[in-house]
C-alpha cells in the first residue's frame, strides 16, 4: 500500500536522493558528462529547495506504509513534468500514474509537456503523451522526447 501527499520542505532530501538513485540507475548511460552533472544538479536538494519555495513548483510524494518516499513528480509552471520517479522496488504498481493523476487534480491545466528519458517513453505514451519530434533532442547533455498531453 501506499498513499500519496504533497510534500514538505521535510521530504526533500528522501525526493532528491531517490531521483538521483533512478536517474543513474536508469537514464543516465544516454547523457554526456555534462548532462549527467546538469541533471544532478537539478535533482539536488539545494535546486529542489528553491524551486519549492521561489517558484512554487508542485512536488507530491509517494509513501510506504512506513511513511518512507517510494515515489515523487515534480510539476513546474503549472503544467510541466519535471521529475518523476518511482523506486524501483515498486515499478509497475501504478505510482507513477497515480502520482500524474494527482497532480492533474491539483492543477487542472489543460496540457502537460514533458521531456521524457528514453527509459520512460514507452510509459509517457501509456499515460497519453504524445511525441512532439520523432528524434531524440539533446540540451546541455542531457538527451530526451519532447511530449505534450
Amino acid at each position: 500500500m501506499f498513499k500519496i501527499e504533497k510534500a514538505g520542505i521535510e521530504n526533500l532530501e528522501d525526493i532528491s536522493l531517490l531521483a538521483k538513485n533512478i536517474y543513474l540507475k536508469y537514464n543516465s548511460s544516454f547523457d554526456t558528462k555534462e548532462g549527467i552533472d546538469n541533471v544532478l544538479k537539478f535533482i539536488s536538494f539545494e535546486s529542489m529547495r528553491l524551486r519549492f519555495f521561489m517558484e512554487g513548483s508542485l512536488i507530491l510524494a509517494a509513501k510506504d506504509d512506513k511513511d518512507a518516499v517510494i515515489g515523487m513528480i515534480e510539476i513546474t509552471n503549472y503544467d510541466h513534468i519535471s521529475l518523476l520517479f518511482v523506486d524501483d522496488k515498486y515499478f509497475k504498481l501504478g505510482i507513477a500514474a497515480q502520482l500524474f493523476e494527482e497532480a492533474k487534480n491539483i492543477l487542472k491545466s489543460d496540457k502537460y509537456t514533458v521531456k521524457s528519458s528514453n527509459y520512460a517513453l514507452e510509459f509517457y505514451k501509456k499515460l497519453g503523451f504524445v511525441q512532439l519530434f520523432n528524434d531524440i533532442q539533446t540540451e546541455n547533455g542531457v538527451h530526451f522526447y519532447s511530449m505534450i498531453y
